[in-house]
């Protein structure tokens, strides 16, 4: 008798097949580009199975590679799925599985509804038997629980920021993490994560040998850089550790930046657009203004849109205003336009006092 198929889950088989059966369908680049983040060297030429042979030995073999690679969420499943015989699946757990598979932890059938044969993941025995008990560990779930953080703090400070020197972004992780972590193993985590992490990558100067960390939304990273440069006596904006945390859980949309929620609102509640375009357009305007998009190009990007009325429209031009003053600007090292406007006027403030000279009066 077969089984009823049902689209949102999965059933859970365990299998004998080996981890490099289950790895073969990765692209051989990123099975190159693993091993040379995290230092192990290899030549050019072999046979891919060369290479993932390789890469499953040093994977099995040093453990710390597991959990600083692969996100808490994305191992919490993969427990779940060692523990259960059906998962519940959703869009975001079909990817996960897409990631686990370059490594040789699951692999999986698609079902078919017209045979009601269900949907079924397999799990590999041998390297559920390597890292069950190990990612199980008290040990490990807490360690997992602060890469999560780490996580969230770097990518928190790039959606400030979209651009810095490897280390100064250490430097102000340390403040604000209060973690005791040497630069180098800052660095090979931001190397293990960026190898399966679509949010960042390093860049190296060539000409100055330092290394950078670049948001992937920046859109001229060698301009920014420049930018950046030009404002050297500036100091990077300092972010709090929950400010962090809270833009990064949402994306990179912090509704409390002025205008944010107004704009959203006024998507949604007045025009009518659906949650998904409204937020899609809202990130959009985002990222312009964080790459520098002057007002005019913001309002060129909002004028698509279809307004009842002309009321409607003035009230989106004075939202788009809003965050276009409000939201941070790359340029600025993680400042709004009103916030580098207000820093400029001060020290121009500065400049004019030392102008003058106090003199000590009195009688003689």
């Amino acid at each position: 008798m077969q089984d009823r198929y049902v689209a949102d889950e999965a059933r859970v088989s365990i299998s004998s097949l080996e981890a490099e059966t289950i790895m073969k369908s990765t692209p051989v680049q990123t099975v190159k580009s693993i091993l040379g983040r995290i230092g192990i060297e290899y030549e050019d030429g072999l046979p891919k199975e060369a290479y993932i042979s390789a890469l499953k030995e040093e994977f099995c073999s040093e453990p710390k590679w597991v959990l600083h690679m692969l996100p808490k969420v994305m191992l919490d499943f993969l427990t779940e799925v060692w523990e259960n015989s059906v998962i519940a699946m959703t869009e975001e757990r079909w990817n996960y599985i897409e990631y686990l598979k370059i490594f040789g932890f699951l692999a999986y059938q698609m079902g078919n509804p017209v045979t009601d044969e269900p949907n079924r993941l397999i799990v590999v025995e041998e390297m559920k038997d390597n890292f069950y008990f190990l990612l199980k560990s008290r040990k490990n779930r807490k360690l997992l629980s602060v890469y999560d953080e780490w996580e969230k703090i770097i990518t928190g400070f790039m959606y400030y920021y979209g651009f810095i020197e490897t280390r100064t972004l250490y430097s102000l992780f340390l403040k604000v993490s209060k973690k005791v972590i040497s630069y180098e193993d800052f660095l090979l985590f931001i190397k293990c994560r960026t190898s399966l992490w679509p949010f960042g990558a390093i860049l190296k100067d060539t000409f100055e040998k330092n290394e950078y960390f670049q948001y992937l939304n920046v859109e001229n990273p060698d301009m920014l850089l420049e930018y950046v440069r030009q404002h050297e006596n500036l100091p990077y904006k300092p972010i709090k550790l929950e400010d962090l945390i809270y833009v990064s859980d949402a994306a990179g949309i912090d509704n409390r930046w002025r205008g944010v929620s107004e704009l959203g609102n006024l998507f949604i509640d007045k025009m009518g657009l659906n949650y998904y375009r409204a937020t899609v357009l809202v990130r959009t305007l985002l990222i312009m203004i964080k790459n520098g998009s002057s007002y005019e190009k913001l309002q060129e990007k909002v004028s698509i849109l279809s307004f009842e009325n002309a009321q409607i429209r003035e009230e989106v031009q004075q939202a788009v205003r809003q965050i276009f003053e409000n939201v941070p600007v790359f340029e600025y090292k993680g400042y709004s336009r009103a916030e580098y406007k207000r820093l400029s006027y001060q020290k121009q403030l500065k400049k004019r006092k030392n102008l003058f000279t106090i003199i000590d009066g009195g009688k003689e």
